[in-house]
């Protein structure tokens, strides 16, 4: 919990017409937590190759999946990748490589809520909440809930965390890590390890206020606010506006739901 904020955000898009996601997360009071191929950041969590059927498919998977793993075939004598195991490789160094592999696998099965640290990012808005069209979801970080919830570390290049590796923490580092040109997130994230779950319940008390877009549409308000009062939340609603000759933004209050 260490520097954890006292409150944590989620950008959400509140679309006129369609499907609307986000009122199945507030009418259900649960979060879908997504997989790491599903991130827009291609390098998340270190995943290894991406593959599209290019003829490049298989010069990915030798450069991002198979680090030191063809000279431990040779090394050993041995004709199948499966064959490697920590029986066999008995080298220190080389259990690193086989433990590198072994880890990216395990990556590929998580699950992972992204929260965010900022509900006044221009970006943020921009790129979650249908070009501030949306709106975003205040949580207070006192609850239970987010007593796992871990702050993103953005560096220069995954090799900056290599002394994490070995840590206590069940999850593996590099699901916590990603570039600096993503640090304007300022991301907090709870991870689960298995392809499970894809949703999860959240204590409807710990949603505090919820905050409108700068460009979001007057006239969707009270569809909003009555999926609220239905859903039995009781939270504060502001809107963003442009503080005037700068390049930030402000809220301003618009009054309590509930």
């Amino acid at each position: 919990m260490n520097g954890l904020p006292k409150q944590l955000f989620r950008f959400q898009t509140w679309p006129a017409t369609g499907k609307n996601y986000t009122q199945e997360i507030l009418e259900e009071g649960t979060f879908y937590c997504s997989g790491p191929r599903e991130f827009d950041d291609l390098h998340d969590s270190q995943l290894g190759a991406h593959v599209t059927g290019s003829y490049l498919d298989i010069d990915r998977w030798l450069l991002n999946d198979m680090e030191g793993i063809p000279q431990l075939l040779r090394k050993y004598k041995l004709s199948s990748i499966t064959q490697l195991n920590n029986q066999i490789v008995s080298d220190p160094e080389d259990r690193k490589v086989l433990a590198a592999a072994t880890r990216r696998r395990a990556r590929h099965h998580t699950r992972v809520l992204c929260l965010s640290g900022d509900c006044k990012s221009e970006l943020m808005w921009s790129f979650y909440a249908d070009n501030h069209r949306g709106i975003c979801l205040c949580f207070d970080t006192s609850h239970e809930f987010f007593r796992d919830v871990k702050p993103v570390l953005y560096t220069h290049s995954p090799a900056d965390v290599a002394h994490m590796v070995g840590s206590e923490s069940p999850i593996d580092h590099l699901a916590f890590c990603k570039s600096l040109a993503w640090q304007f997130q300022k991301e907090w994230r709870l991870v689960f390890p298995g392809d499970e779950p894809k949703k999860v319940q959240f204590p409807k008390e710990s949603l505090t206020a919820i905050i409108l877009g700068y460009r979001f549409p007057e006239s969707l308000f009270d569809g909003l606010k009555q999926i609220l009062i239905k859903s039995g939340y009781r939270v504060g609603v502001l809107r963003i506006e442009r503080i005037p000759n700068t390049y930030e933004l402000g809220a301003i209050n618009r009054g309590q739901i509930g």
